[in-house]
């Protein structure tokens, strides 16, 4: 799975106000039963990946869409891709809504794996464009950004895009990438000046060939504890990091910073299995879960960006700057192309690991 902020610790703070049924989307039943709740007696099953981010997905949607529309919600969870794909594979899938990484997404989807987002129900028109698929509804966006050590570089001297991870003379000692090949091959190129909107196909060669420049001054992190680590620790004083990790260090205590020039995004989408025993109910709490409030609420205790723009004006201004769809960084981030992954990641991963080990 790809990997983010989402064992941050939230804040307990109060759930901002859930909206109306009229503002749901949701009707009366069609027997005209004005007395009662939309969806009394009805049920859902919300699968997300546990801990800390299930918490905030829980208190920011699940139980205002329930004590809005009279529907339970069942947690389950953490997500796993391999019991997720049996589940589907039966025809008979228990988990009804369910956050995924976009990866998962791009490829589950050319296998049928997901019902049509009934547009009708889910408002994706206040959603960012960018975010929205014919089967699945961005839920939050993080982000790959260069962090350093601020013990190590004042606001003068610091690193300012990927172009100087990759300068040994003006910021030497060691630096860290990530251990995979995604994104390490779009960092290397737009560091080499390839322009955003010219990165894809990828030039895999002159990728690998920018990344020889650094390989033995680099420290490779797997897991982004490790990175939150190496930076805290001095180890290294710049590198690839989430955007999120680096808050949580700077909320404890840290003495980092991070530059989003060139802050490459990725997105978890909320999707409906194929044969869902609750479509229906599933596609409103997915209206519920893409609603400002409930952004600002995601926002407000985990710093992951939303999708919807509406939810910064409920987001507080301390956390603004830490969120990847902040507008201020529109021009010049971009998102992982994951339909090039989708086609070309098990090779790449094969020359990665051959590059490293060569």
């Amino acid at each position: 799975m790809t990997t983010h902020a989402k064992g941050m610790q939230p804040g307990r703070r109060a759930v901002l106000g859930g909206a109306g049924a009229t503002a749901l989307g949701l009707a009366l039943p069609r027997g005209g039963r004005a007395a009662g709740k939309p969806l009394d007696g009805k049920t859902v099953v919300f699968a997300s990946w546990g801990g800390a981010y299930q918490a905030a997905q829980k208190a920011a949607f699940c139980e205002p869409f329930s004590e809005t529309t009279g529907a339970a919600v069942v947690q389950d969870g953490p997500v796993d891709f391999a019991k997720y794909r049996a589940m589907l594979q039966s025809g008979a899938p228990t988990w009804d809504v369910v956050d995924i990484t976009i990866d998962f997404l791009y490829s589950a989807a050319k296998d049928g794996a997901f019902e049509i987002i009934d547009t009708n129900v889910v408002d994706v028109k206040r959603i960012d464009p960018r975010y929205v698929t014919e089967y699945g509804v961005g839920a939050i966006v993080w982000s790959y950004n260069l962090g350093y050590s601020l013990t190590t570089y004042t606001e003068a001297t610091r690193p300012r895009s990927w172009a100087d991870l990759f300068d040994l003379e003006k910021f030497p000692g060691k630096r860290m990438l990530r251990d995979r090949v995604e994104p390490m091959l779009e960092i290397a190129l737009l560091a080499d000046g390839v322009p955003k909107d010219k990165l894809y196909p990828l030039d895999v060669e002159r990728a690998f060939k920018k990344l020889d420049t650094i390989k033995k001054d680099s420290i490779f992190w797997a897991t982004n504890s490790q990175s939150q680590q190496l930076l805290v620790d001095g180890e290294v004083g710049l590198g690839v990091i989430i955007n999120g990790r680096l808050y949580d260090a700077v909320q404890k205590g840290a003495k980092l910073g991070m530059e989003w020039n060139q802050a490459l995004q990725s997105v978890d989408f909320l999707v409906v299995s194929k044969g869902a025993k609750n479509r229906a109910v599933g596609m409103e709490l997915i209206n519920q879960a893409t609603t400002p409030e409930a952004q600002a609420r995601v926002a407000n205790d985990m710093a992951l960006a939303p999708t919807n723009p509406a939810a910064f004006a409920l987001i507080k201004d301390s956390v603004k700057p830490w969120l990847s769809t902040n507008p201020a960084y529109a021009e010049s981030s971009l998102v992982v192309d994951e339909l090039y992954w989708r086609d070309n990641l098990k090779a790449l991963m094969d020359r990665w690991t051959q590059w490293k080990l060569s």
